[in-house]
């Protein structure tokens, strides 16, 4: 399966996090608890970063921090992204999310994970602090299902998405479709289907259920549960054996477009609007949304005149006739080439079926299985504590003994296995 390598995912919505800053300048004590790795060629060596891995605290899944300089106007910078799967590692399971109106309780877990991450790597609460002013997102997945009433009606609905991008595809030409790649894959009984933009976002298909069911210790161990999901991990499987995973990749560049990049900006109306704007560059947005004033006056007489029923193509050249296309596409008119007769319905047709509006809503009895107002208090209030004795050793005033006890024994045993407290690494050791 052709599924690009990126830096940041996020999913309903966020499932994996990726961000990167800078901590400022380089300081001696950056290279300490980051792993590395030495070249050696001739009686030269080199020392370059790579991936260091840190286990989250609340359940095991690790999480990656890339470390590397940067020179900006010839200043040395020290630069960090850090890689979090958030629903993973704060609920224990990715099978399924809440929606957007979560979105800013995601992101104080997810921000606490940063700063856990960033603090178990050494760096100092500036350099942390530094970095959360001035972090910006490499990529934005947005993630929902859409649930259908039998297996057949699942294939079908996956068949008719490849078919509309397909034809899609078929009709692209210089600039004016948006479209540059469509790779459907089938493997057994898994389907999935990844659909490229020229703009280098994507949109991914799956469903999930034979994802979750990954026969190879790599894919089991990806959507592995924590032990305290299990008894009801069959349960959520069930309700999710028809549905249809949807997601939507947003890019660096798209982001700074949006006005997304810093999370800061992230509200459930702003990525709402995200969505709505790939769904309209994909050609999957819905009758009602053509805005015919937006065109120029030669895009506007060309478009009156294939109303008119006349063939445009003929009398235009290419480079004009692709021009007007790709804007009164853009505007969300329809589309002036013949080649596309009856497409754009089709892709309309898929765009209602799969909007966000459509999308499955979590049920009451799963509530407490996925990361949203009825578990993430809870777990904003754990993370601050354990930042807290990350960095300090300051236990947290837990009143029932048995519970204490808990916390304690998770968190000391984070400390343990990263080796916080070890003065081998500069980190100050904390007594007791």
């Amino acid at each position: 399966m052709r599924f690009t390598k990126i830096h940041l995912l996020f999913a309903a919505m966020i499932d994996l996090l990726s961000v990167k800053g800078p901590l400022g300048p380089p300081q001696d004590h950056h290279g300490k608890r980051l792993a590395h790795v030495d070249v050696h060629r001739l009686s030269c060596q080199k020392t370059k970063a790579v991936t260091t891995f840190i286990r989250c605290p609340l359940t095991g899944v690790q999480m990656e921090v890339r470390y590397w300089i940067e020179q900006v106007g010839g200043i040395p910078i020290a630069m960090v992204s850090v890689k979090i799967p958030l629903a993973s590692a704060t609920i224990g399971q990715n099978y399924a999310h809440a929606g957007l109106g979560d979105i800013r309780l995601e992101m104080r877990c997810a921000a606490l994970l940063v700063k856990i991450a960033l603090t178990a790597c050494g760096f100092s609460e500036g350099e942390i602090s530094h970095f959360i002013k001035r972090t910006s997102t490499e990529l934005l997945e947005l993630t929902w299902h859409i649930e259908t009433k039998s297996r057949n009606a699942q294939v079908n609905l996956m068949r008719r998405t490849r078919e509309a991008f397909d034809g899609l595809r078929s009709v692209s030409s210089r600039h004016d479709i948006s479209v540059r790649h469509v790779e459907s894959r089938q493997k057994d009984n898994a389907r999935s289907l990844l659909v490229t933009l020229k703009s280098g976002d994507e949109f991914r298909q799956y469903q999930k259920y034979d994802q979750v069911l990954a026969k190879t210790n790599k894919g089991k161990s990806k959507y592995a549960v924590v032990s305290s999901m299990r008894p009801r991990a069959k349960e959520l499987l069930d309700t999710i054996d028809t549905h249809v995973r949807n997601e939507i990749i947003l890019g660096r560049d798209t982001l700074e477009k949006l006005k997304l990049s810093h999370p800061n900006a992230w509200t459930p109306e702003s990525l709402r609007g995200a969505i709505d704007w790939f769904w309209h560059n994909a050609s999957l947005n819905v009758e009602g949304s053509f805005d015919r004033a937006s065109l120029g006056e030669a895009a506007r007489k060309t478009l009156v005149r294939y109303e008119a029923g006349e063939a445009v193509e003929l009398s235009l050249s290419d480079v004009t006739f692709t021009r007007h296309r790709r804007k009164i596409l853009a505007a969300g008119g329809p589309d002036i080439d013949p080649r596309a007769a009856g497409l754009m319905g089709k892709l309309k047709s898929v765009g209602r079926q799969l909007a966000y509006d459509k999308r499955w809503r979590v049920p009451a009895e799963f509530r407490n299985l996925v990361l949203c107002d009825a578990t993430a208090p809870a777990i904003i209030e754990e993370l601050k504590w354990g930042l807290e004795y990350v960095r300090n050793g300051v236990l947290p005033d837990i009143a029932d003994q048995a519970a204490r006890d808990t916390w304690v024994a998770r968190w000391h045993k984070f400390v343990q296995s990263e080796r916080l407290w070890d003065r081998q690494f500069g980190i100050q050791a904390i007594d007791g």
